[in-house]
């Protein structure tokens, strides 16, 4: 019996890094008889590499509206096709981040799944990473702002998981998966370097033990960064952006925008030694996962300690936004927006003239043939031709004009719009601190005014007082009395 191991996530464990290690290392894994088949079927913003994705991916209705608690039309097809690569390879490999929650929506997902694999002679083994609850929600909230999923904030967003019932409690979620295929096909593994195995102690070399092998097999590994992350005021930029549903998309003008001046922008903060959590609020969400975490690392893991995370939490301070910072970072997306539509613009107009410059030798090349065959006193029907061809070439460059006037007007009325509104928002910014500046001053000069006051209050009884002496002192005088 041929055995599937079934990569199933959690999501922002490093899926992406294992997915693209192991499409680059196809040939090197087949020579250990593991395949990691490619599939012909297609899902929107899913990567081709997630090759498991066709078991939870939904029904397509007629009217194209998803079904979620039915398997996609490709589902059995997938299945056949795996029955098939299993007669010629013992192993194969699928994966998807997705499995961990997107199998909830159909009932007995898992159970069904043993039972169809089964009945083709696959038996199924679970690959699953897991990360520290506190971390992963932090990352999780930061990567679904960064796609245009989420507009919430860190504390929101918290409260919107819990509804929601995403299966944290690693222990109760892994023992149903235990029940279902056994506690000996689960491959449970740490996202912590220090329990990395391998040599090499990389998310690789810690992959590839599961199968036995090392990266000195044979493998390559690129050292590019996969799901580059939002930070800091840029984090916040886009979550406040993807309040407008046009601007979620990561295809818009802005995301390429934040992401260029992300990575260049010389006034940028070193976010590593913040947190999006309070330090209290990180300790109590840590807290109320200690026994589930303990439990599943004596009992999965064979750990007396009862430890699951040995990599110690960090306590960081909570970050907060600087409003000047953030002006400044605003003002520094809408230029960088402009420049990326200058240069847009700039490679617009070289293609235009290109194509223009094309079609105008390619009209002079007719017009010479048009020439040439007159000179041989063409009969009628070929001059008609001849016109027709003339007439249809001219109407394509009068179309091309106008195409370039039409683009002309569109970009210089986008910039003028995208100039207003940065004018706008400048405006609005300086008045909002005009009028705190007016507040604070206002406040100070309240509190000035009191101690003036009080000064002068002081002053007077200090007066007084002097007075008071002086004229005893001269009553005494008069007296006699003050030898």
């Amino acid at each position: 019996m041929a055995t599937v191991y079934l990569h199933i996530g959690l999501p922002k464990t490093g899926s992406t890094t294992i997915q693209v290690f192991t499409c680059d290392n196809r040939e090197v894994f087949e020579k250990f008889g593991i395949c990691y088949p490619l599939f012909d079927y297609s899902y929107e913003m899913v990567s081709f590499r997630r090759n498991g994705h066709f078991l939870f991916a939904p029904y397509v209705n007629e009217d194209g509206k998803l079904d979620r608690t039915r398997p996609a039309a490709e589902y059995e097809e997938g299945l056949n096709k795996l029955e098939e690569i299993s007669k010629q390879y013992d192993k194969i490999l699928l994966t998807d981040e997705g499995l961990w929650w997107g199998s909830h929506t159909r009932e007995n997902f898992w159970e069904q799944l043993k039972e169809d694999m089964n009945k083709r002679g696959l038996d199924v083994r679970i690959i699953v990473y897991l990360r520290r609850q506190d971390s992963w929600i932090e990352s999780h909230w930061a990567q679904n702002i960064r796609d245009g999923r989420t507009c919430l904030t860190m504390h929101d967003y918290l409260d919107y998981m819990k509804d929601r019932g995403y299966p944290l409690d690693y222990y109760a979620y892994i023992s149903k998966f235990a029940e279902i295929f056994g506690k000996d096909h689960l491959h449970i593994k740490i996202l912590e370097r220090g329990q990395f195995k391998g040599a090499e102690h990389t998310l690789q070399s810690d992959f590839l033990d599961i199968f036995g092998l090392s990266l000195s097999d044979g493998f390559r590994v690129k050292q590019d960064v996969y799901n580059a992350k939002f930070e800091g005021n840029y984090l916040e930029i886009k979550r406040l952006m993807n309040l407008l549903p046009e601007l979620r998309t990561r295809k818009h003008i802005v995301f390429d925008g934040i992401t260029k001046l992300d990575l260049k922008n010389p006034a940028k903060r070193d976010y590593s030694m913040y947190s999006f959590f309070a330090p209290e609020d990180r300790k109590v969400f840590r807290e109320q996962f200690e026994e589930s975490n303990r439990r599943l690392a004596v009992e999965f893991l064979g750990r007396e300690d009862g430890i699951l995370f040995y990599d110690p939490p960090k306590d960081l301070p909570e970050l907060t936004i600087n409003e000047g910072d953030l002006l400044r970072d605003s003002i520094l997306l809408y230029g960088k927006i402009f420049d990326i539509i200058q240069k847009q613009n700039e490679a617009a107009k070289e293609q235009l003239a290109g194509q223009e410059g094309n079609q105008t030798a390619r009209q002079l090349a007719l017009k010479h043939t048009v020439y040439h065959m007159v000179d041989k006193r063409m009969t009628e029907h070929e001059r008609v031709i001849s016109q027709m061809f003339q007439q249809v070439l001219d109407k394509q460059l009068r179309s091309i004009r106008d195409m370039k006037a039409e683009l002309k007007a569109e970009q210089k009325k986008n910039i003028q719009e995208m100039k207003k509104e940065l004018r706008d928002e400048q405006k609005q910014l300086i008045k909002n601190l005009k009028k705190e500046l007016r507040e604070e001053l206002k406040a100070d000069l309240q509190k000035n005014t009191k101690e003036t006051k009080a000064l002068q209050s002081d002053l007077k009884a200090l007066r007084e007082d002097v007075l008071f002496y002086r004229l005893k002192r001269k009553i005494r005088h008069i007296k006699g009395s003050d030898q």
